[in-house]
C-alpha cells in the first residue's frame, strides 16, 4: 500500500502545479474558438436550440458532445469558461488513471510501474500544452485520448466480449463526435482485442464492429463540406516534407520550446520516437506467438498509433501552412502519447530482456540504457516545460487585453484589438457578447457608457493599482500613440487594459480609446519585485479626431473582474493634443 500511495502523491504534484497555472492565468470570458459556442449557448437559453445546431460541422469536426457540455455548463450562475478548462484537467486525470491500470496489467514490477507512471504524468500535465490549458474550447482535444485509453482498459478487463463491444462502441461514437481525430478510436480499441487474445467468433464481432464504423462514417460525413478558411487537404508535397511534418509533430512535446532550433530538434526527437516505435512493432511481429507478451505490448502500440495517426491527419490537413505549423502547442495534446507509449514499452522490454539474459553484464547494459533514455526524456521534458511557463504570462496578458476589449466593445471601437488577441471576427464577438450580457451570463456586465463618473472608479491613489501614463505623441497624419504601464498590485498581475479619457467642458472624463497592445516592462517587474508584472506595459493608438482640440487626457487601469477603473499617475511632460 505504501508504494501506490507514494506514487499517486508524486504524480499529484504536476497536476497541482497545472491547476495553479490555470487558476492564475485564465480569464472567465470566451476567447478564440470558445466564441463558436456562444450562439449555441444563447439559443439554449432563449429556447431555440435544435439538434442540427449541435450536429453542425465545426472545421473538419462534428463536435456534438462538446457542444452539449458547453451548454450544460452555461446554466450555472454565470457562463464562466474556466469551468471547461478545469474539465480538461479532469479528463487528463481520468486518462492517467487508465494508463496506470494498463501499466499494472503490463506485469511490470511495482517500482518500474511507479517510475513509468510518474514520468508519464509529467508529460500529460505538462505546461507545454499552454494554449489548450487556457482555452475553454480546448477540452474536446483531450477526449479522443481518454476514449482510446478507456477502450484499451476495457479490452484488458475480464468482462464478456459483448460487454467489451458495447463499451468500446459507446467510446468510439463519443470520440468521433468530439473531434476529427477521434475517429481513430474505431481502429485502436475493440479490434485490438482480437490481436491480444484468440476468440473463435472474432469474424462476427469484427464484422459487427466494421458495420457500426460504416454507420458512424455515414452520419459523420452527411452534408460534410470543405472549409474555405482551411488549407487544401493533402496538397501535392513531396514525401520528405510530409515525413518532416510528422516527425516535428511527434517530437513537439519535448522540443517545441527550450532550445535554439525547435523545428530541427523536434524533428530529430520525433524521428527517434518513430524509429523506436517501428523497432518495437517489428519485435512484436517476430514474437507474435508469445500471447502473454503480445497482450502486454499491443495496447501501448495502439496508444502510440493514436499519436502517429493524429500526426498523419494533421500533416494532410495543415501542411499547407508550412512544416513549422506542426510545432503548435495545441498539437502536443495529440502527439505526446507516442512518447507515453515508448516509455512504457522500453520498461516492458527491459524487464523481459533482463529475465532472458541473466548475466550481470547484460543486466548492467539494460539498466544503463533505461537510465540513459529516462534521463534524456526528463531533460527534454523539463527544459520544454520550464520554457513554456513564461508563455502562460504572455498569453494571459493577451487574454486579459481581449477581456478588456470585450468589456468596452459596446461603447468603444475595440474591433482591431479583438481581432488581434481574441477572435478574428470582431462583429461576431460584439453581437454575441451583447446577447450573453443581456442574458446575464457574463460574470462582469459589459460597459455601456463612456462617462467615467458613471462607472466604478478611483480618482485618487489606490493601493490596489499602480502605474503611469508615461507619454503621448503623434504617430502618423491622423493618429496619436499613448503609452505607460499599469499593474493591479492587489491581484498580483498587470491591468487587463487601459482606458484613455478626455475632459469635456464640464470637467467630466469621457472614455474615447482603449489600449491595443501589451508591452514587456522588465524595469517595472524589477521595481515591483514580481516576475508576474513583466507585461504591465501598455500602448494605445487612436485617431486624433476622437479628442477635442486642447482637451486634457487621462489614463485609467482597468480591472475587468470587478469592472473598476483606477486613474494612473501622469508624467509632467505628457502633452495635450
Amino acid at each position: 500500500m505504501v508504494l501506490p500511495l507514494v506514487t499517486f502523491c508524486a504524480a499529484a504534484l504536476p497536476v497541482l502545479y497545472l491547476l495553479f497555472l490555470v487558476h492564475r492565468y485564465a480569464v472567465p470570458i470566451p476567447a478564440l474558438d470558445d466564441w463558436e459556442m456562444a450562439p449555441l449557448v444563447v439559443k439554449a437559453h432563449r429556447g431555440g436550440l435544435t439538434f442540427f445546431d449541435l450536429f453542425e460541422q465545426q472545421q473538419e469536426s462534428r463536435t456534438f458532445f462538446p457542444k452539449l457540455i458547453f451548454i450544460l455548463f452555461s446554466f450555472g450562475r454565470h457562463w464562466d469558461v474556466r469551468v471547461e478548462m478545469m474539465l480538461s484537467i479532469f479528463f487528463c486525470c481520468l486518462t492517467s488513471l487508465g494508463i496506470y491500470f494498463l501499466l499494472k496489467k503490463s506485469a511490470l514490477s511495482g517500482v518500474a510501474a511507479a517510475a513509468v507512471f510518474i514520468l508519464v504524468v509529467l508529460l500529460i500535465f505538462s505546461p507545454v500544452q499552454e494554449e489548450l490549458w487556457l482555452l475553454a474550447s480546448g477540452f474536446p482535444s483531450f477526449i479522443p485520448a481518454l476514449c482510446i485509453v478507456a477502450g484499451l482498459v476495457v479490452i484488458r478487463t475480464n468482462v464478456s466480449v459483448a460487454a467489451k463491444f458495447s463499451l468500446c462502441l459507446v467510446l468510439a461514437f463519443f470520440s468521433s463526435f468530439s473531434l476529427a481525430n477521434g475517429v481513430l478510436a474505431w481502429g485502436l480499441t475493440f479490434p485490438v482485442l482480437f490481436l491480444t487474445q484468440r476468440n473463435p467468433a472474432w469474424k462476427g464481432w469484427l464484422g459487427s464492429w466494421l458495420t457500426a464504423g460504416v454507420i458512424c462514417a455515414a452520419i459523420y460525413f452527411w452534408k460534410f463540406r470543405p472549409q474555405d478558411e482551411l488549407p487544401q487537404f493533402a496538397p501535392p508535397e513531396s514525401p520528405p516534407v510530409y515525413l518532416q511534418y510528422l516527425c516535428a509533430f511527434l517530437g513537439s512535446g519535448l522540443a517545441r520550446v527550450g532550445n535554439e532550433h525547435p523545428l530541427a530538434v523536434a524533428s530529430f526527437v520525433g524521428a527517434l520516437l518513430l524509429l523506436g516505435y517501428l523497432a518495437v512493432l517489428t519485435h512484436v511481429i517476430f514474437c507474435f506467438r508469445d500471447a502473454e507478451h503480445r497482450a502486454r505490448v499491443l495496447p501501448w502500440l495502439a496508444l502510440g498509433m493514436y499519436s502517429i495517426g493524429s500526426g498523419c491527419l494533421a500533416a494532410m490537413g495543415r501542411i499547407g501552412w508550412g512544416v513549422s505549423q506542426a510545432l503548435e502547442s495545441r498539437y502536443v495534446t495529440f502527439s505526446l502519447y507516442l512518447t507515453v507509449a515508448m516509455i512504457a514499452l522500453i520498461a516492458i522490454l527491459a524487464e523481459r530482456l533482463s529475465k532472458v539474459h541473466r548475466s550481470a553484464g547484460a543486466r548492467l547494459t539494460f539498466f544503463t540504457a533505461v537510465i540513459f533514455f529516462g534521463a534524456s526524456y526528463l531533460t527534454l521534458e523539463l527544459l520544454c516545460a520550464a520554457a513554456s511557463v513564461p508563455l502562460f504570462r504572455v498569453r494571459s496578458a493577451a487574454l486579459h487585453l481581449g477581456h478588456g476589449a470585450i468589456l468596452f466593445n459596446q461603447v468603444l471601437d475595440t474591433s482591431e484589438t479583438i481581432k488581434l488577441v481574441n477572435f478574428p471576427r470582431p462583429h461576431f464577438v460584439r453581437q454575441n457578447a451583447d446577447a450573453l450580457d443581456r442574458l446575464h451570463l457574463l460574470k462582469t456586465p459589459l460597459i455601456r457608457t463612456k462617462e467615467i463618473q458613471a462607472l466604478r472608479h478611483s480618482d485618487n491613489e489606490d493601493p490596489s493599482a499602480v502605474g503611469w501614463f508615461d507619454g503621448l505623441a503623434p504617430s502618423g497624419q491622423d493618429l496619436a500613440t499613448a503609452w505607460g504601464w499599469a499593474a493591479l498590485v492587489g491581484r498580483g498581475r498587470p491591468a487587463d487594459c487601459v482606458v484613455l479619457a478626455y475632459s469635456n467642458k464640464r470637467g467630466e472624463w469621457i472614455a474615447f480609446a482603449l489600449s491595443n497592445a501589451v508591452v514587456s516592462r522588465p524595469d517595472v517587474a524589477k521595481v515591483l519585485e514580481s516576475p508576474e508584472q513583466l507585461w504591465t506595459g501598455w500602448q494605445a493608438t487612436f485617431h486624433r479626431g476622437a479628442v477635442p482640440e486642447g482637451a486634457k487626457i487621462s489614463a485609467w487601469a482597468v480591472d475587468a473582474k470587478d469592472g473598476k477603473l483606477y486613474r494612473l499617475k501622469e508624467n509632467a511632460q505628457v502633452p495635450k493634443l
